[in-house]
């Protein structure tokens, strides 16, 4: 029988998308359909798989079948996990401070991990009511245990705002808020037994990052150099104000900001750097793919962050089995292992925009690249380096450009002169923010790192500045629904499979004629 070679050289593709279907799906008709009904459609679809083994097509399609029925059902686990009913009185719980508290107005906003009480939320976004003096509040830390006791509350959308916030919340685990009056609480020692390993490591690894921006905060940087290098190095964008979140979006270099796979891949090649003993064979990987990691929880392990380390994860297996390393299967193996762990991940923006991306990327580079000639690009290197960065970011803007329209409403029109002077500024950034921690060892360098990382992080931001002010430099209030958004992507996958084509066709001539 003859098959499509094409689709045959990346069988997890099918997967993934089959698996991304069935999440969409079980979100659309949660409530309609329960796990019962889930589990009923898995035992179907496996049974179908195990008698169409003869004819291998129908059998495929029993597996992708099996895959999107998987998905549906993890999805509705999770959904009915995190929307158990909460409590209609006052409770009290004992809790741990799980994020850096940040004062808005007349409260203490903070994320608590509830230790112990099956009961009840495993994680609650608290708004601690200040008092006059606000002094308890304001020196609570990362890791200090409090007993509260309040009412739980379902998340609720902010006023006159299509941003689903419940959503938001239950993507990153959260399932209640509580406004805390000040004498509803009080500090207590707390035992963190209770709590999963991962907690307790991400914990010392907050923690630790806790200390690492003290740290930051004696190095004399002002509060914008601070605010950037922070976002950039730590993840932590709590410091950035709105019109500095608004320079960076306007130019379209706001990517900078948000830990992803450009940070990662950076911090992948410095660790590749100093672990150049090629002799050390599997173990050199080892010893990167655990410094990525180690970096990735100590930065919060984000969805986005969570995915550029998976990728780099399956980049450096398949190296080591002497495979294809750049692979839409590696894409595709990460979005299966994600939305198997968490499959709410999907309605998370980052997650949507970092996988559009690199998918966007995987796809386009080659053949674009490929229009400019690459024994003219080996004459003139500058010019190969400068169609290098036009085509990955035009590559990657095509795929979150929707995305942003949709959740934004912006599309920001100089995004390719910001990329052009940010991107290699922002390598400078946290490879000068990696040197700052060796110079910890040597105090007397620090002043001279810092003032080093003041002076760039300045540029970036200036030239972001810049590049916002440009007249027509953004395209506001776009509307656009989600029905919208699936017919662009359609339109856009449309376009470039005729892209191809005609690529392929122009080059099955030229072997011709030659």
């Amino acid at each position: 029988m003859k098959t499509n070679s094409k689709i045959q050289l990346f069988p997890l593709l099918r997967i993934a998308v089959a698996m991304v279907l069935g999440v969409f799906v079980a979100m659309e008709t949660y409530g309609t359909l329960g796990q019962p009904a889930w589990l009923a459609l898995s035992a179907l679809t496996l049974m179908l798989t195990l008698a169409t083994g003869r004819w291998e097509v129908l059998q495929s399609g029993c597996v992708m079948l099996a895959a999107a029925v998987l998905g549906g059902f993890l999805l509705t686990r999770q959904m009915d996990r995190l929307t158990r009913p909460l409590p209609s009185q006052e409770v009290g719980f004992r809790a741990v401070v799980a994020s850096e508290p940040q004062q808005r107005g007349k409260v203490m906003r903070m994320d608590l991990w509830v230790v112990g009480g099956d009961t009840l939320p495993q994680k609650v976004k608290a708004s601690l009511l200040l008092d006059t003096v606000g002094s308890r509040a304001a020196a609570l830390q990362i890791g200090d245990g409090i007993a509260v006791r309040t009412r739980l509350e379902r998340p609720a959308n902010f006023y006159d705002s299509n941003f689903d916030y419940p959503l938001y919340l239950r993507c990153h685990g959260f399932t209640a808020t509580a406004l805390v009056l000040p004498d509803d609480w009080r500090r207590e020692q707390i035992s963190l037994e209770p709590l999963s390993y991962l907690r307790r490591t991400q914990l010392a690894a907050m923690k630790f990052r806790h200390a690492t921006l003290q740290r930051y905060l004696r190095l004399g940087l002002d509060d914008e150099e601070m605010a950037v290098a922070v976002a950039m190095a730590l993840g932590d964008k709590s410091r950035l104000t709105n019109d500095l979140r608004d320079i960076y979006s306007i130019s379209g270099a706001s990517h900078v900001l948000a830990l992803s796979g450009l940070h990662l891949g950076i911090i992948y090649m410095l660790l590749s750097l100093l672990v150049r003993n090629r002799r050390l064979g599997a173990l050199r990987e080892v010893l990167v793919v655990g410094g990525i990691w180690s970096y990735a929880v100590f930065t919060g392990l984000s969805p986005s962050v969570v995915r550029a380390a998976l990728m780099i994860t399956v980049y450096s297996l398949v190296g080591i089995l002497r495979r294809d390393r750049i692979s839409l299967n590696a894409l595709a193996l990460t979005v299966i292992i994600m939305l198997a762990a968490s499959p709410l991940s999907l309605y998370d923006v980052g997650f949507q925009m970092s996988v559009m991306a690199v998918l966007s990327i995987l796809v386009l580079y080659q053949p674009v690249y490929g229009l400019v000639s690459e024994v003219y690009l080996q004459e003139h290197r500058l010019l190969k380096w400068v169609w290098a960065m036009v085509v990955v970011s035009c590559c990657a803007q095509l795929g979150v450009a929707p995305l942003t329209a949709y959740y934004f409403g912006r599309f920001s029109v100089y995004f390719l002169l910001a990329n052009f002077v940010v991107i290699p500024l922002a390598t400078v950034i946290l490879y000068l923010t990696a040197v700052m921690f060796v110079a910890a060892l040597v105090p007397a360098m620090l002043p001279l790192v810092a003032r080093c990382l003041s002076v760039v992080v300045g540029w970036q931001t200036g030239m972001a500045a810049w590049v916002s002010s440009l007249p027509g430099s953004s395209i506001e209030h776009i509307s656009v629904n989600r029905w919208q958004l699936l017919l662009i992507y359609v339109a856009i996958a449309a376009l470039t499979v005729a892209f191809l084509r005609l690529r392929t066709i122009k080059k099955r001539n030229s072997i011709l004629t030659d």
